[in-house]
Formats: structure tokens, C-alpha cells, sequence
């Protein structure tokens, strides 16, 4: 038994170099985001008030092994700045010229987004022991690495749909004019108000639900964009689609209220 030790810790050794490089080049190649929240998450800064040479007591992240939904940060701990830094907005521009965002490839986005609902996330495993619906926005420690890199690229779709164009590599033939209204609690609109370039044009806004499983009081932030549809409606359905997406992923509201309509016949295009 001892000599298959000695082999096993032999080969470990052997391969710490290599695994450590394969290590480096993912972290590289993931987004700066992704690895600051990894980063906050390890240090427990997320899940502790104390701060530096605090009490740390005991391991606060969640445990996907366990049955109970983990412990979610205060409200307020999940809020963080609207406004992105040109070094974020160059790396998002990177990232959407990658998608390759056309007619041809967003019925494909749409097909994909649509079909991921909160439970075929969590069978997935890109959400581990979510808060549930309606609660607090799901925190970076209750997305897998995957949840965390496609939530990073709905809110890239999102961005470019909504503003993308040739020096995105965003190819599409806007031909009329359509708004989006999108209303969701304040305490959770730091997941896409840096996205939609817009300012909040209301508060304490809230749109009735016919099934009562909204919190209308929390309702209370509200933004417009104007934007560009494509034909048969096809960028405003993958729009929805993605908005759903993010919602399932972060936002976690059990209704997200998203209304798009056409606010201009004229074509943007001769």
C-alpha cells in the first residue's frame, strides 16, 4: 500500500507543473468579472460584514451538497456600480465580435435561451442551491463556472442586440424602431442597468401580474430603450429570450416585467 502511495504522490508531483499551466490559460481566457466575483467569494468578502481582521468564523459559501438553499448575502451587498470603465467596455466589444450576432445565428440564440428555464438550469448545473424566485438576486457563489460564463454572454447578446453594430461584427438590417420598457426592484437593477445605456425614467412603478406572484411594491425601478427590430420580429424575441435568461441567472424575479413595442412604421433603412 505504501509503494501505491509513493506512486500516486510521484505522479502528482510530476503533473503540478502542467496542471498549473492548464490552470492559468482558463483563467485567462475568462471574464475579468467572473474572476473578481471568484475572487470576493473566496475571500468570503461576499458572505461576511466583518472587515480587515474581523472574525472570520466558519465557511459561510454554499455547499452544493447540501439540501438547504445556502445562506444569500444582504441586499445590499449585491449591488455595485451602473457605470463600466472603457477597459470593460472594450472587452465586452471583443467578446460580442465572437458571437458572430446575425439574422442567421439568432434564431439560434433564441432557441437556446428559450429553453433554459430556471430547472433546466439547476439539472444543468449552472445554478447550485439558488435562492428561490422572487427572493434576493442569485449570487456569483451559486453559479458554476458554465452559469457564470453564460451569464456573461446573455448580458453581451442582450448588449448587442440593443446597440451592436459593424464595429461590434454585429450584422443585422434594422428596418423599424421599437422600445423596450423594463421594470425590476431597485435593489436588483445593477444586473442590467449598465447594459442599457439609459437612464431610469421611473420609480416605484410596478405592472399588475393576473397570477399574483409578483412583489409589486418591489417593482420600483423603470428604463426605456429605443432600439432597432429586424424583420418578423426576430431580434425582439431573442431580446425576451435573453431577458428571461438573465433573470433565471441573477435578477431571480419570479415575473420580470418586459414590454416591447413599435414606436415608429418608418423604415431605418432606404
Amino acid at each position: 500500500m505504501s509503494e501505491i502511495t509513493q506512486i500516486v504522490t510521484r505522479i502528482r508531483d510530476e503533473l503540478a507543473d502542467e496542471l498549473r499551466e492548464r490552470l492559468r490559460d482558463h483563467l485567462r481566457a475568462q471574464p475579468t468579472e467572473w474572476l473578481v466575483e471568484q475572487i470576493l467569494t473566496l475571500a468570503r468578502l461576499d458572505d461576511t460584514g466583518t472587515g480587515a481582521g474581523g472574525d472570520t468564523g466558519g465557511d459561510t459559501r454554499p455547499d452544493p451538497g447540501r439540501n438547504a438553499p445556502p445562506a444569500v448575502p444582504a441586499q445590499a451587498r449585491h449591488e455595485r456600480p451602473v457605470r463600466e470603465t472603457e477597459e470593460e467596455r472594450a472587452e465586452r466589444a471583443a467578446r460580442i465580435r465572437l458571437l458572430h450576432l446575425d439574422e442567421e445565428s439568432l434564431p439560434r440564440y433564441l432557441q437556446r435561451y428559450a429553453a433554459l428555464k430556471r430547472d433546466v438550469l439547476e439539472a444543468a448545473g449552472y445554478l447550485r442551491n439558488p435562492p428561490p424566485k422572487g427572493a434576493e438576486p442569485i449570487p456569483a457563489s451559486c453559479r458554476s463556472p458554465q452559469g457564470e460564463a453564460l451569464l456573461c454572454q446573455a448580458k453581451d447578446v442582450l448588449y448587442a442586440l440593443l446597440f451592436g453594430g459593424e464595429p461590434e461584427g454585429v450584422r443585422l438590417r434594422r428596418i423599424e424602431r421599437d422600445l423596450l420598457t423594463l421594470s425590476l426592484p431597485r435593489a436588483k437593477s445593477h444586473a442590467v442597468a449598465p447594459l442599457l445605456r439609459a437612464a431610469e425614467i421611473g420609480a416605484e412603478g410596478a405592472w399588475p401580474d393576473p397570477r399574483g406572484t409578483a412583489d409589486h411594491d418591489r417593482a420600483d425601478a423603470v428604463y426605456q430603450v429605443e432600439y432597432g427590430e429586424v424583420a418578423g420580429e426576430l431580434l425582439g424575441n431573442t431580446l425576451v429570450a435573453t431577458l428571461r435568461l438573465i433573470n433565471n441567472l441573477e435578477i431571480n424575479e419570479q415575473v420580470l416585467h418586459a414590454r416591447i413595442e413599435n414606436i415608429d412604421e418608418s423604415p431605418l433603412e432606404p
